[in-house]
């Protein structure tokens, strides 16, 4: 092998490394589904909207959406769903 092909694949190990070493914050992309309750001003994840008590004036929309309409979250649980997270710099890219 060339010298120049070994320091390539050294630094791009490194790279690799680094990159499942190195934590970033991920915040909740605005395009992030939810459902808006009209009635009550309230927004819930998905994964809570069984437990929500929540009327029939419901919208499935995104988060930039019930924000933007300043909207509350309903309950502890959508807020733990939608809290950032710390993840690896090379998983972070993917989410």
């Amino acid at each position: 092998m060339k010298k120049g092909t070994i320091i390539l694949l050294v630094l791009a190990s490194a790279l690799l490394i680094l990159g499942f070493i190195i934590p970033v914050t991920v915040e909740p992309s605005a395009d992030t589904r939810i459902i808006v309750d009209h009635t009550k001003e309230v927004y819930s994840t998905p994964a809570c909207f069984d437990q929500a008590d929540l009327t029939n004036n419901l919208e499935e929309t995104t988060l930039g959406h019930a924000e933007e309409l300043a909207y509350a979250s309903e309950s502890d649980c959508t807020t733990s769903e939608l809290q950032a997270e710390q993840k690896p710099f090379l998983l972070a890219i993917f989410k």
